[in-house]
């Protein structure tokens, strides 16, 4: 075992009793300076890190260490920083100062005007580096041999740009800059895909630049440009107003042989490119006179060439798919208006995506049915009538579909061509409208779902779906499984598809081939056993397979288990059943993100979580041993972050976190000895007082073993009173050891900030039993918070509730129930069942029924079955019991709580007489956004626990509120000496 420490931390505890009077508590002002770490990245050789330390309003510094010598590099506002493959190289879009940018806008700079992004190119090797001003944007190749491109701003109309699609002078003015992530784009998978802008008028500027040399090229009016991913092709379309040099174009960086794939005024909608041939495909409302291949000429040489003369014999047709194969040198159609396999009165559509498979031979596009050709309407919009009908047999709420309307219009179908023969075969139909391909789009069969037949009734029970398998060659459909819970996948080479039967709670497998079933067998709980709403509970997840499909491993509740697909293996225990024995969770880590096996030949990374004590950390084990045993490797009271591995060097990257240490940059070697913290974003946290927490255990009034969360100030004392919040949201207590930054809130009570002026924060668990949300919350709260008081050190007058969405229903609830605490604060809460039921959730627009019957709300039934159960959980039938003062929270945009309930459980409450004040922002969802609301919601949360929990004054939003007259023109924050309920 291994713990990160340090004598000055150790220093530091020494001192704490004398050091904390000292002390200051957090405030509001602290949230804008508070920093967070972004973009942790090592370069592929292992010898550099970087990342961005950012204020939560301001500039933000990007931070580049030498691993190897202790240098450090820095730079103001990077954003989008990448190294270089090579890593020899850091790429970065330097973003303009914050201030400027608001007194622009404050100014009302026109747009031309306002700040402007730079590129910043850092070279590690010598220090050198250039700014390039006014850059929007870069790309490098996910694999880069060298190359990058970028997009300057459009030139203003003093200083016109020149150039065309061949070829073009250098970039914009350059200027050396004082010495300033992971390189990216491409992604995975066989292809790279763009799509064009086609309601631009013409494209911008695209500059290719060699990073070793720094030569350029500049190419106008760039429609989208693509690399391969290992960075030696590019591929981008031409728009231009004039239509001039409209075209395709493809360019081999190495020789900087440039070909025209298609030529001439045109919308060329998608390309892509396939990363193992090179091939490339165009989708575009242009088509040649014939349908036979068209030889490809080069269009420029390093040197620079005049452009070919377009074929003015071109016919323009609806949509045309073209492939450029480099290999011959030749373009040639592959599917259009004439294309025979499509299904009658069917045609291509730009609204698909196009890809190739992995290793090139296969190209995917998307087809939908022609639209009906609308009618013309003279009527005057004034005059024509605005009206939604709903009917009883609407597979989708109308809401739904109205939010779902344009994504509908916009359906494609797949269809996929065979490179080699020409065939095309559709695969998805309006039968089986959802289709995913094995083996990285080279698989022989593709696995179909549909969900059809059982939308109407997923309003309010369980999803279900067919899923089918298609034979991709010929389009042939097998029916697999019939309104399934769970959704089967396919293993990577695509020989089996394997479930978690929600029936037996096992896995079971396909073959893919003969669909022969098999069922496994493993002797422990494979789902959460702590799921407690009315549906069945979800598989713990899967790790991945082993090399050639032969064995999945799969997660129990403690240890990891390999299951072969045939059967003719039983399932073995990977851990050797340590987690069980030491109460430990083991979790598979990959240390490569583009791995498709598990290599079972190689000692592996594991995950591990103590459920009983909440410590984290790390194990090692081989797993080719006969009596596998796990070995610790570091193992602490803290979270740590998933491990970052350098590509080709023996170092990994990770940060740890517990309530007082933020979660700083570490480094260490792969088995994580020589661990060292390389950042420390917040050092100005030890000027404040903070706290700490601690995880307590008691017995809820049902008899149950409960954990839950409490957080003490820094400084402490045992012998005092303090006043309690107790927050609340399902469970927590897993998140013992998570950081908490001062912030402003969205919606809840900042632990740290109420920890640091003085409160104690307890977070209970709460267990639901299905039927009795309500009262299952009471017992496990009231009895935690009871546990806590008799500790001796809380203030059992000066006790406080609080909690969002769920977490506010059941404040509502417990208000209703008992007059323990002294105040209360509930935001988004749900006040009746009944409404809420047959109520929409406007940001999805699906109803909420099911909400009720299988999900959150944990009725278990509709309210013609059970209507008992839904009076007695809803707190508005019981208001006239309320007598604790109480804040409302309710938006008038929440797309997930009915704004009406709020207006319910506040009228409500003023009928009654009961101390209540509501805020609605205006605008606002679920969760604030808007960061100016959320630093007001912050105070106002605050002064209400600190009048009612604390004896300070009211502020006078609460004594004499906000008059209308006067909103926008005052806050209200101000205390009132005299304001009294």
């Amino acid at each position: 075992m291994r713990t990160i420490s340090s004598f000055a931390t150790l220093g530091f505890c020494l001192v704490l009793p004398f050091a904390t009077a000292q002390k200051k508590p957090l405030d509001h002002s602290v949230y804008d300076s508070w920093n967070s770490i972004r973009g942790t990245s090592l370069s592929h050789d292992g010898k550099w890190i970087l990342y961005v330390v950012a204020p939560q309003e301001g500039d933000g510094e990007v931070q580049i260490k030498s691993l190897v010598v202790g240098k450090t590099i820095s730079f103001p506002r990077g954003g989008n920083v990448q190294f270089s493959n090579d890593s020899n190289f850091v790429v970065a879009t330097i973003v303009p100062k914050l201030a400027d940018t608001k007194k622009a806008t404050r100014d009302k700079v026109p747009a031309a005007d306002m700040p402007k992004n730079s590129l910043m190119i850092q070279n590690l090797s010598n220090e050198g580096v250039t700014v390039i001003e006014r850059v929007t944007s870069f790309q490098l190749p996910a694999e880069d041999s060298g190359w990058l491109t970028y997009r300057p701003e459009a030139p203003r109309l003093e200083a016109p740009a020149t150039g065309n699609a061949a070829s073009g002078g250098t970039a914009g003015p350059q200027r050396p800059a004082a010495p300033g992530g992971r390189r990216g784009g491409g992604g995975g998978g066989g292809a790279r895909q763009a799509a064009s802008n086609s309601t631009a008028p013409n494209g911008s500027p695209l500059v290719i630049r060699n990073l070793p040399t720094g030569k350029e090229e500049r190419i106008e009016n760039v429609g989208e440009a693509l690399f391969s991913k290992d960075g030696k092709v590019l591929a981008y379309t031409v728009t231009s107003r004039e239509g001039k040099e409209d075209g395709v174009y493809w360019l081999d960086l190495p020789t900087h042989s440039r070909h025209e794939i298609l030529k001439g005024k045109a919308k060329y909608l998608k390309i892509a490119l396939s990363d193992e041939t090179k091939a490339l495909a165009v989708l575009t409302d242009k088509k040649t006179s014939a349908d036979e291949p068209a030889p490809t000429k080069p269009l420029a040489s390093a040197e620079g060439t005049k452009p070919l003369a377009s074929n003015e014999a071109q016919r323009i047709v609806p949509l045309s798919l073209f492939l450029y194969e480099p290999k011959s040198d030749k373009t040639r159609l592959i599917a259009g208006a004439s294309t025979r396999e499509f299904p009658r009165k069917w045609t291509l559509s730009e609204n698909g995506n196009v890809s190739f498979s992995n290793n090139g031979t296969r190209l995917y596009f998307g087809t939908a049915p022609k639209p009906d050709e609308e009618k013309k309407d003279d009527t005057p919009d004034s005059e024509k009538v605005s009206l939604d009908v709903w009917t009883w047999k609407d597979k989708k709420i109308m809401p739904q579909a109205l939010l779902q309307a344009s994504a509908d219009q916009k359906k494609t179908y797949l269809a996929v061509a065979f490179l080699d023969s020409g065939k095309i075969v559709q695969l998805e139909t309006e039968a089986v409208p959802s289709v995913s391909v094995s083996n990285r789009g080279d698989g022989e069969f593709a696995l179909g779902s549909s969900d059809d037949d059982y939308r109407l009734q997923s309003s309010w029970d369980d999803g279900y779906t067919d899923f089918s398998i298609v034979d991709v060659k010929t389009g042939a459909v097998r029916s697999l499984l019939h309104r399934s819970e769970a959704h089967p996948s396919f293993s990577p080479d695509g020989k089996f598809l394997s479930i978690f039967d929600s029936g037996t709670k096992q896995y079971a497998f396909f073959d893919s081939a003969t669909l022969k079933r098999t069922e496994s067998h493993i002797p422990v709980v494979l789902y959460n056993e702590l799921t407690d709403t009315p549906s069945t509970p979800p598989a713990l997840g899967e790790a991945g397979w082993t090399k050639d499909d032969g064995r999945l491993l799969v997660y129990g509740d403690s240890d990891i288990w390999a299951i072969d697909p045939t059967g003719r293996s039983v399932a073995t225990n990977m851990t050797g059943n340590a987690g069980r024995m030491s109460h430990l969770r083991f979790r598979y880590v990959s240390k490569d993100p583009e791995e498709r096996y598990i290599d079972l030949s190689r000692p592996l990374l594991l995950s591990a979580f103590d459920t009983n004590t909440k410590e984290a950390g790390f194990y090692t084990e081989n797993a080719a041993e006969s009596h596998p045993n796990p070995s610790r490797l570091i193992f602490n009271r803290k979270v740590f972050s998933t491990p970052l591995f350098a590509k080709n060097g023996a170092v990994l990257s990770f940060s740890q976190q517990d309530f007082i240490e933020f979660p700083d940059v570490w480094v260490a070697n792969p088995d994580f000895t020589n661990a060292r913290k390389l950042s420390n974003a917040n050092p100005q946290q030890s000027q404040y007082n903070w706290g700490n927490a601690e995880l307590v255990n008691w017995v809820s009034g049902d008899g149950q073993q409960l954990q839950g969360i409490l957080i003490k100030p820094e400084n402490f004392t045992y012998g005092k009173k303090y006043p309690m919040v107790t927050y609340f949201y399902e469970r927590l207590s897993d998140s013992l050891n998570a950081y908490h930054a001062p912030a402003p809130s969205a919606s809840t009570i900042n632990f740290s900030y109420f920890a640091s002026n003085g409160y104690l924060v307890f977070i209970p668990d709460i267990p639901y039993k299905t039927g009795y949300p309500g009262e299952s919350a009471t017992s496990a709260i009231i009895s935690g918070v009871l546990s806590i008081v008799n500790r001796g050190y809380v203030d059992s007058a000066r006790l406080g509730i609080q909690g969002h969405s769920w977490g506010g229903y059941q404040v509502a609830y417990l208000v209703t129930h008992t007059n323990l605490f002294k105040c209360a604060m509930a935001g988004a809460a749900v006040v009746d069942m009944f409404s809420a039921y047959g109520g929409i959730r406007y940001g999805t627009g699906i109803l909420r029924e099911g909400q009720y019957e299988h999900g959150q709300s944990r009725i278990g039934a509709s309210p013609w079955d059970k209507p008992l159960r839904y009076f007695e959980n809803s707190p508005l039938f019981f208001l006239d019991k309320v007598e604790t003062p109480i804040l409302l929270m309710q938006n008038d945009k929440d797309g997930a709580v009915p704004f009406t309930q709020g207006i319910e459980f506040f009228s409500g409450l003023r009928r009654l007489g009961k101390p209540a004040w509501m805020c609605v922002y205006n605008g606002e969802d679920h969760n604030l956004v808007e960061r100016k609301n959320r630093k007001d919601w912050s105070i106002r949360l605050s002064q209400f626990f600190d009048h009612y929990l604390m004896d300070k004054p009211m502020p006078v939003w609460m004594s004499k509120g906000i008059p209308a007259t006067q909103k926008g023109k005052t806050s209200g924050f101000d205390l009132d000496p005299d304001g009294q309920n």
